[in-house]
This record gives structure tokens, C-alpha cells and sequence, in this order.
């Protein structure tokens, strides 16, 4: 891990535009001093014990007021980087912490870069790289779900059960390695078999984080849906049903959506990208044709595909065209929505839901149908109860993690293979060695440096 900078950053860490407060922060060795150059209170910052607040006015280098301020100071290591941080609230907008921003700059803070106040906590060990990862997750939480899996991994659950793993390695390795003085001969069953139970330990200790992989990484990353079919047949009209409001046009004319429209909705805690698309046709016109581009674009890119059909036209030449394009694309796996089910004959929906497999007759303008149409999709997209982790167990929401996760139980599986087929110790204690610096590389104990950089550019620049 590298050590802290020597220099001392400043950022805006609230979004722009109207608001009433704003926050600019500084952190770093010089926070203190280059805070008092601009800062006119009661006494110098300098003076002031940590977690207290001040009242004042910032002035910039030519000695011009730029705003009343309220200054906290925040005392290494007692702060969230680890550094002396100082945070100016300023009135809201973009024009004050702008030029009190500006002030601190001229000052002697260099602007920070993008998630660079979490990454010196994470320098300076307050956090691991599981954490920070945390912080990005709570700010770009969409569902309740999303949140409280980042707060629990903020809060250490997952890197406890990282470090609970990382030291059976560890005690495997060294009972590994105090065979290389002994010959086999010298070597009791049981002595093997106790070995052998902390890789078996190890191994299982990485399935089970992997066994909650598939739940943990849809709630985090969402989800994509993309509704397709013909013109006319409804898509637009499910999109609205499903969000509950007017989100689409809207009209009797065929061709009517010309471009992908998307928005987001919560299936059973998971952020859903609904994308409603232009009806798959021979198109006439230039905006046509390239509606329908890119409406096989978006099915050939979303994790579920609804394909609708018309309940009154039957499945037609052109429906099953769609179904075999879907096919031929690898487009997501799809679910069939047999729409308008208010305009056929009572009786008529065993006949149009026959021969096809994974469909839902719903009726979006009535809204019959719709309940069973969210639960469909419900299931298509969260795992099953078996694969739901339980509320008090960690949960792995990266894919990241779960490369290196994947890493470690192999790299273990193979240790143990080797032990038990009678391999030297010290080929086996390397391969308990690689089990142990991928799992590194989640918390951040042996992660490079390019990882590291693609890990904090996901952040904004105030955080």
C-alpha cells in the first residue's frame, strides 16, 4: 500500500446547481494553514481542537469577501482521510463554494482528483478497498436493497469475512510449510487429513461468498429489459403500466417510437432498466430504419428481453422473424407478453398462449395481467430463496470480488489436489500463496496499481 501524499487537496463535494448549503474540503498536511488564509473567525483554525465548527467569512487573495461560512475542523487521524481536513459549508449554488473553492486554490490546494478524499482514507488504513468500493455503491444506490448491501459492507461485514478466510490461508500455508523438513514417511494420516481440513475450510468459505454472487451483483449493478416486438402491439403502452405513469407516447399510429426510451423501476429490490424500443418492421424512413437499429441493438445488450405479441393478430410471420433474430443474436433470454388481451373472444387466451413456452397474456390497458407480469419478471431476474442470501450474512456485489474470489477457490482446489497427490510442500504452499494475494486483491493488500485507479475514478470529485 502506498504511503499518504505530501500535498493538500480542495473540492466542491456537493452536486451543482441550487441548494441551500454547499460543502469545499480540504485535506492534507496543509489544510490548517491554507484554511486560516482565507478563513477570518473568532481565532485561527490552527487553534481550534477537532470536531468543532466555527463561524466566519471566507476572503479571497485580493481581500474581497466571498462568503459566510461555518468552518469544521477535523484533526488527524480523527477524519475521514486520515489527514488534517478542514470543510467549509457556504451558501448553496454555484457561484459561492465556486469562489471559495477558487480562494483555497490560490491559497496553495491543488484540485483534487476524482474519489481522491477516499482513496487516502484507504492509504492512510482507516478502510479497506471493500469499503471504498462501499462508499461508490452507497452514492449510486438506486433501491433500499442496493443501500443497505453498501452500508453493510461499508460498515465491515464482508471485510470481516474476507479476514476470517485470508487467515485460514494463512495458518494452511504454514502447516504446509512446516512439512518441507519431514519425508513423507514421517507424516501421520491424521496429520494430512488436519492439514487438509483448513484448505477444505478455505475452499469452502470462498464457495459460500460466491453462492450469494448473482444476487448481490444484480442489486448492485441493476439490470436491463429490453421490451420488444412489432409496431402497434403495445410495448410503449407496458412500459407506462409497469412504471405506473405516462412515460411514453402513446397513440394508435403504428411506428409511433422512433428512438429507445429507458427508465428505472424496483423488481423485488433490484434496479430494473426498462427500455422501450421502436417496432421491428421494414422500415421506410431514415429515422425509422435507425430506430429499428437500434432497438435490435438494445436487445442484443440487455440481460431480459419481453417480447410482445398482439393477442388479436395471433403470433404472426413477423413475430416469429423477431423470435428468431432474438435467437440468432444471442439476445438476452426472452419473455413472452401476450398483449391485448381485452380484444379477444372470452375463452381465446388457451389458444393464444398455445405452443409458447415462458409467456404472460396481460391486458396493459385494463391492467389484467400486470401483477402476474411483474412477478414473471420477478423471477427472471432475482435469484431463487435458495440463492437469496440470508439478511445477516455478507454479500458479494462486485464482480470484481468475484474474479478474485474465483481465484482464491481455485487456487485452493488445486493446493489441496497436490497435497493429497504428494507433491512437495513447497509447490503447494505457492499455491496457497496465490489463493492468498488474490483475496488480497479485493481489500486492497496486494491489488496493482492500475486497479486501484479504475476503483477511484468511479467516484465524483468531492468524495
Amino acid at each position: 500500500m502506498s504511503a499518504l501524499p505530501g500535498d493538500t487537496i480542495a473540492a466542491i463535494s456537493t452536486p451543482p446547481g441550487p441548494g441551500g448549503v454547499a460543502l469545499v474540503r480540504l485535506s492534507g498536511p496543509r489544510a490548517m494553514e491554507i484554511a486560516d488564509a482565507v478563513f477570518r473567525g473568532a481565532r485561527p483554525l490552527l487553534d481550534c481542537p477537532t470536531h468543532t465548527v466555527h463561524h466566519g467569512r471566507v476572503f479571497d487573495a485580493g481581500g474581497a469577501e466571498v462568503d459566510e461560512v461555518l468552518a469544521t475542523v477535523l484533526r488527524a487521524p480523527s477524519s475521514y482521510t486520515t489527514e488534517d481536513m478542514i470543510e467549509f459549508g457556504c451558501h448553496g449554488g454555484t457561484m459561492a463554494s465556486r469562489r471559495v473553492l477558487d480562494a483555497c486554490l490560490a491559497a496553495g490546494a491543488r484540485p483534487a482528483r476524482q474519489g481522491e478524499f477516499t482513496e487516502r482514507a484507504f492509504l492512510g488504513g482507516r478502510i479497506d478497498l471493500v469499503q471504498a468500493e462501499a462508499v461508490a455503491d452507497i452514492i449510486a444506490a438506486q433501491t433500499r436493497e442496493g443501500l443497505a448491501l453498501a452500508l453493510g459492507q461499508l460498515e465491515g461485514g464482508l471485510s470481516g469475512r474476507l479476514a476470517e478466510l485470508r487467515q485460514t490461508l494463512v495458518d494452511y500455508r504454514a502447516e504446509v510449510e512446516a512439512l518441507i523438513d519431514f519425508s513423507d514417511e514421517d507424516i501421520e494420516p491424521a496429520t494430512m487429513d488436519a492439514i487438509a481440513a483448513l484448505g477444505e475450510r478455505a475452499g469452502g468459505v470462498a464457495r459460500e461468498l460466491l453462492a450469494t454472487a448473482d444476487y448481490g451483483v444484480a442489486v448492485r449493478e441493476g439490470v436491463s429489459v429490453a421490451i420488444v416486438g412489432r409496431p402497434n402491439v403495445g410495448k410503449s403502452t407496458i412500459m407506462n403500466a409497469l412504471l405506473k405513469r405516462e412515460r411514453a407516447i402513446v397513440t394508435d399510429e403504428p411506428g409511433t417510437t422512433r428512438d429507445v426510451i429507458e427508465e428505472t423501476m424496483s423488481v423485488g429490490g433490484i434496479a430494473v432498466r426498462l427500455i422501450d424500443t421502436a417496432g421491428w418492421r421494414d422500415a421506410s424512413s431514415a429515422a425509422e430504419v435507425e430506430g429499428v437499429r437500434r432497438a435490435r441493438a438494445a436487445a442484443g445488450g440487455a440481460d431480459l428481453t419481453l417480447h410482445v405479441l398482439d393477442a388479436g393478430d395471433g403470433v404472426t410471420e413477423e413475430d416469429e422473424e423477431i423470435a428468431r433474430a432474438l435467437t440468432e443474436n444471442d439476445a438476452a433470454w426472452p419473455l413472452v407478453v401476450i398483449n391485448k388481451m381485452d380484444v379477444v373472444d372470452d375463452g381465446a387466451e388457451g389458444e393464444a398462449l398455445h405452443g409458447i413456452a415462458h409467456a404472460v397474456a396481460i391486458s396493459a390497458l385494463t391492467g389484467e395481467g400486470l401483477d402476474e407480469l411483474r412477478a414473471a419478471l420477478e423471477r427472471a431476474i432475482v435469484p431463487s430463496h435458495e440463492e437469496t442470501p440470508s439478511d445477516d450474512g455478507p454479500v458479494v456485489t462486485n464482480a470484481r470480488h468475484v474474479d478474485a474470489l474465483m481465484r482464491t477457490e481455485a487456487a485452493t482446489v488445486r493446493s489441496l489436489d497436490q497435497l493429497r497427490a504428494g507433491a512437495p510442500a513447497d509447490i503447494v504452499a505457492q499455491e496457497i500463496a496465490d489463493a492468498a494475494d488474490a483475496l488480497g486483491d479485493i481489500t486492497g493488500e496486494t491489488v496493482p496499481e492500475d486497479v486501484l485507479h479504475r476503483v477511484f475514478e468511479r467516484f465524483c470529485v468531492g468524495k
